[in-house]
């Protein structure tokens, strides 16, 4: 089944679309800047992959619409963070499929599949002009929902098609890798919403402590400190699914940066300490394994 996705044009109606937000806000200016490289992500580990000229684009074109809830988000609430807010994800999936933003990026082609060149006279609606529109095939449309309905979760569910699985897990790969970039160079405080004297002072809680030795992911219910919030995103590692993406996380260095936070708290100090041999640990033996 082909389809056809025209990157240029999912650009331009992306920027188009956030144009209406206030970019000099820092926590929408990242989250622009984050769907960019989410998107080269995506496109590098289905290279790595043997993913197909088609199937590279479409993991791409996820990367490119998995934050759009983001914006939103950062308008009615200022925050990023979903535990003060709304979920981003399934505010994001609403908004494209439920009010129809989609439309400014994709036609669906649902009879046969797409063609190479779009030339056929069908009635297409939102922004774009009907050569500038991305086509994809109803199977792939509701795959392109489902991640990023889902891009966010703490486990996938079971239920996922084989590859439904493939393409959800590129996704939450890449986005995994650049929140890692997000936490070196911006600031703590405007990705958490938690002033930098508060965040050097905090404490590691016990059983998000005892998560990260055990080399888990960890669940976002468990996090009760500023502390907590950044070591969430250090488990991230844990969650990666395809061996490139740990290699790619060891080599952007971003992981190691996180891992050497200046505490000034004792306790929160000695625990990094055991933290980064854990994942030290767990890193060195994915990228020797390959697994």
């Amino acid at each position: 089944m082909t389809f056809n996705v025209q990157r240029d044009a999912v650009e331009k109606s992306f920027r188009n679309y956030i144009s209406n937000y206030d970019l000099n806000d820092p926590q929408a200016k990242l989250k622009a800047d984050h769907t960019f490289r989410v998107a080269a992500l995506c496109d590098f580990i289905a290279d790595d992959l043997g993913m197909g000229g088609n199937d590279k684009d479409l993991a791409w074109l996820l990367g490119m619409l998995h934050d759009v809830g983001r914006f939103e988000q950062v308008r009615r609430y200022h925050t990023l963070r979903d535990g003060l807010s709304i979920n981003h994800a399934e505010l994001g999936a609403d908004i494209l499929f439920k009010d129809g933003l989609i439309e400014r990026f994709l036609v669906v082609k649902k009879e046969q599949p797409c063609k190479d060149s779009w030339t056929d006279d069908h009635e297409l609606r939102g922004n774009a002009e009907q050569n500038s529109l991305s086509c994809v095939s109803s199977e792939d449309y509701l795959l392109i929902e489902k991640a990023i309905r889902l891009h966010n979760v703490f486990l996938l569910p079971d239920d996922l098609s084989e590859r439904e699985y493939r393409f959800a897990t590129v996704l939450r790969d890449a986005d995994k890798l650049d929140i890692l970039r997000v936490n070196v160079e911006t600031p703590r405080s405007a990705i958490y919403g938690v002033q930098e004297d508060i965040f050097l002072e905090a404490e590691i809680s016990d059983e998000v402590y005892e998560t990260i030795l055990q080399c888990r992911n960890l669940n976002r219910n468990l996090i009760k400190t500023p502390a907590d919030l950044l070591l969430g995103h250090i488990s991230f590692v844990f969650g990666l699914v395809y061996p490139v993406s740990v290699r790619l996380m060891q080599e952007q260095g971003y992981l190691e940066t996180v891992l050497q936070f200046s505490s000034r708290n004792p306790q929160t100090r000695q625990r990094f300490v055991e933290i980064r041999k854990a994942v030290h640990g767990y890193v060195e033996k994915r990228i020797r394994e390959g697994v």
